[in-house]
């Protein structure tokens, strides 16, 4: 009898223990939970601890609830200017909405989410390069590209339960097979570029030699009128000067215009043959008397 007691007793523990067991699940620090009934969610748990199930009935699926990444395979676009180019993306995101993520995303978590975000991430990159030069792409805007391409990328997870944190562009190459092709029309393009530039500079420099040549000439004629004013103000002031004071001694003047004769005519190797009574010794034979 006590044996048969203590078969039951221990029969009642095993059964407790399975249902327990099957009943009690834990949610850490880095998962969320959903309770499953027959296929259809009937809960949500997003704070860890301890929780409770059905026994057999209910089923549980974990998500993950920290920031994942995903390195996407490359994308091959088309740019505006044709230009081929193999695009290479790595994107961080969350799974912030674990109820809304299970009823649009059915595969299993992580591939799932990856096989849902390659095909935006695909289409945006798509979108958003195809609308753009290649110069551009190499440009200071390309933070802004990077930009436009998360917040569309953003808009369209979110409905999936998705929170996108970063997408980023971690290489951008150019197709093995019309690489070379491509080298040399954007070699080409950046040599019509540099003429163009040379010759709108060489045009500049000619204006600008142009108008301090015009400047230099007008300040010449400013100089050349001005020290002419004062030159002929000079010749006025010492012909009134001179006409003063040889009006005070004709005598003098006579005798300093005479001198003025002899220096003019008979300058260096100049030989002047004269009589002796010529009025051009006067101030010799005579000389004025004071």
């Amino acid at each position: 009898m006590t044996s048969k007691f203590s078969f039951l007793a221990l029969a009642c523990v095993l059964v407790i223990s399975v249902l327990l067991g099957s009943s009690v699940f834990i949610v850490d620090q880095t998962s969320q939970a959903i309770v499953l009934l027959f296929g259809e969610a009937k809960k949500v748990h997003t704070t860890p601890g301890l929780k409770f199930k059905l026994p057999f009935i209910e089923e549980v699926i974990f998500y993950e609830k920290r920031v994942l990444d995903y390195d996407l395979p490359p994308v091959h676009i088309t740019t505006e200017d044709q230009k081929r180019l193999v695009v290479d993306t790595y994107t961080r995101y969350s799974i912030t909405d674990p109820l809304l993520f299970f009823r649009t995303v059915k595969p299993s978590a992580e591939a799932g989410a990856q096989m849902r975000l390659e095909t935006l991430i695909s289409s945006s990159v798509r979108n958003v390069l195809g609308k753009i030069p290649l110069r551009t792409m190499l440009s200071a805007e390309r933070s802004a590209i990077m930009k436009q391409i998360e917040e569309e990328v953003r808009n369209m997870a979110k409905p999936l339960g998705l929170t996108i944190i970063d997408v980023r562009i971690i290489k951008t190459e150019l197709p093995t097979e019309n690489r070379n092709a491509v080298f040399a029309r954007m070699n080409s393009e950046l040599d019509r570029f540099a003429k163009e530039n040379r010759a709108k500079g060489a045009e500049i420099a000619q204006g600008i030699k142009a108008r301090a040549e015009k400047e230099r000439t007008i300040l010449l004629a400013q100089a050349q009128k001005t020290a002419q004013i004062t030159r002929g103000e000079g010749d006025a002031s010492a012909t009134k000067i001179a006409t003063e004071a040889f009006g005070q001694s004709p005598e003098f003047y006579n005798f300093y215009r005479t001198m003025e004769m002899y220096k003019e005519s008979m300058r260096e190797d100049t030989s002047v043959i004269l009589s002796a009574d010529s009025p051009l010794f006067h101030f010799f034979s005579s000389p004025p008397k004071h």
